[in-house]
Order: structure tokens, then sequence, then C-alpha cells
């Protein structure tokens, strides 16, 4: 596969990803207010849904890199990306979420929030995976579209 297409396959998969971190985010935050609807709360599982096959499919990777410094079988632009979610857990100034300071199991049980802090959590988890995606997703980018 050319650089191209796995920045286009790459940077696909980062807008889904926002796509569901903007729903989930939003729903998160309107849902004790009463505002939300079905279809909102419908829009929200699904979103869960994607950010938590993303969280199991990132464990897993970052296992993997962390075991070890080279893994077969995952594209480069995805494996940047592991290794761009490695550094921000060890930037404790910038990325302090339960995301960068906890396990996954844990940030997957907020997905499910029970409590106002638990709320709270999965928002700071959200927004901190919504800026290392748009820096990821703006590398990707530049490959496609080049310097405009």
């Amino acid at each position: 596969m050319s650089t191209e297409w796995l920045a286009i396959q790459s940077f696909q998969h980062g807008q889904d990803l926002l796509t569901a971190i903007n729903t989930l985010s939003i729903y998160t935050k309107l849902e004790p207010t009463g505002i939300s609807d079905k279809e909102q709360a419908e829009a929200a599982d699904r979103a869960r849904g994607t950010i938590a096959s993303f969280l199991e499919e990132l464990e897993a990777m970052v296992q993997e890199i962390e075991k070890r410094e080279v893994v077969l079988g995952i594209d480069p632009r995805r494996r940047q990306l592991v290794r761009n979610f490695i550094a921000a857990k060890h930037n404790q100034r910038r990325f302090h979420s339960a995301l960068f300071q906890s396990t996954f199991a844990n940030v997957r049980r907020l997905l499910h929030p029970s409590s106002k802090e638990d709320r709270r959590s999965l928002i700071e988890c959200l927004e901190e995976l919504r800026v290392l995606l748009e820096e990821h997703i703006h590398t990707d980018t530049m490959r496609i579209l080049g310097e405009i």
C-alpha cells in the first residue's frame, strides 16, 4: 500500500473516532439535564461501541509495542498513533485524564458513567483523546493534501 493510501485510511478512521467522541461527549453533557432523547441515546450507544472497540485495539497494540519495539501486522500510521499515545502517557503536564493515567479497563468502565464524577472523568478522557487524534489526523491531512 502506498503512503498516501495509508494516510487516507488513517484519516477516515480518525474522523470516525472523532464523530464517536463528539457524539458521546455531547450526550454525556446533556443526559443529566434531561435534554437527551431516544435517538441521541441510541447514537451514544453506537459511539460507546466504537470507542470501546478502539480502546481494546489500542490496549493490545500498546502492550505489544511496550513488550517489543518492532511489531508486525500494524500499519505504520496506526503504529505511530500508538507511539504518540505512549508518549502522551509520559507527558502528565499535558495529558492527565484517566485515559493516560489509569488502566484501559477503568476507561472502558467510564464509558457507562454511574456518577457525576464518572461523567466528568469520561469527558476529560474524551477531550484528551480528541486532542491526540486531531494531531494524528493533521499529519494524515498533510500527507494527503501536502502544504497548501
